[in-house]
């Protein structure tokens, strides 16, 4: 990972994140986007996906779940996987997450020139950020919407806060994602109707969950990543800058 053009930032809390700016000023009007990875934590991957939007013009701070601990959990099999999700508490992630949006007003950034963008565990703590904040806009791609139970760690799944969400909401889910069922979309989207709640989702054919990371040859899917990336550029530009143009 190259990290020459990219800045760690900490916080008392003990929050950190990775930040890029754009490399040149521009007129595009500025905003900020906090990105949220998979459990992988930061890799190559997500470092890549921002410097994409940075590219756009957006100054991005990556969310780094596991700075504290100095390095990412053992996520070598499924079972690993689900004990890192299991592991990995809600609150502290949500509570890191607004003390970057804090910092980013101090740095200029409203909230409403604020974005909140996840991938998987990301995409769900964008979604139940969005409950707490009235950020610009949020783009969730195939998160978690409904836990198999309620614990300390994860208290609160994004369909139980549908109903209570202070932002634009975009979502990009496969249809043959194995951790995300159809059910569970139609009952998240259900609430959001209900509430009369702006948001947008779509749905991918032969797409499986994590449809986006190239570097997994076997789930990548390149239309539907491609399509799902311009939607989300269009959706960015929109909420935070006032144009639908991709620049």
């Amino acid at each position: 990972m190259n990290s020459s053009d990219i800045e760690r930032v900490s916080f008392p809390n003990g929050a950190s994140c990775l930040l890029l700016r754009p490399v040149q000023a521009t007129q595009i009007a500025p905003a900020f986007v906090v990105m949220m990875g998979a459990i992988a934590g930061v890799n190559d991957y997500l470092v890549a996906r921002a410097r994409a939007l940075c590219a756009n013009g957006y100054t991005v701070a990556v969310l780094d779940y596991f700075g504290r601990e100095g390095a990412a959990p053992d996520i070598s099999t499924p079972e690993r996987i689900g004990v890192a999700v299991a592991a990995l508490d809600d609150r502290r992630v949500l509570a890191d997450l607004g003390e970057i949006l804090e910092w980013a007003r101090t740095q200029g950034f409203p909230l409403s020139k604020v974005g909140l963008f996840g991938f998987c565990i990301g995409g769900t703590y964008a979604a139940l950020a969005s409950a707490q904040h009235a950020v610009g806009c949020a783009v969730d791609y195939y998160g978690q919407l409904n836990y198999a139970s309620r614990t300390e760690r994860k208290p609160l799944a994004p369909v139980d806060v549908a109903e209570s969400l202070k932002t634009p909401l975009l979502c990009h889910y496969g249809d043959w994602d194995r951790l995300v069922s159809r059910e569970e979309i139609d009952g998240f989207t259900s609430k959001l109707r209900t509430a009369q709640k702006p948001y947008e989702l779509f749905i991918y054919n032969g797409a499986p969950h994590a449809f986006d990371e190239w570097f997994r040859p076997a789930i990548f899917r390149p239309a539907a990543s491609s399509a799902a990336w311009q939607r989300t550029l269009n959706f960015l530009n929109w909420h935070l800058r006032g144009d639908i143009g991709t620049h």
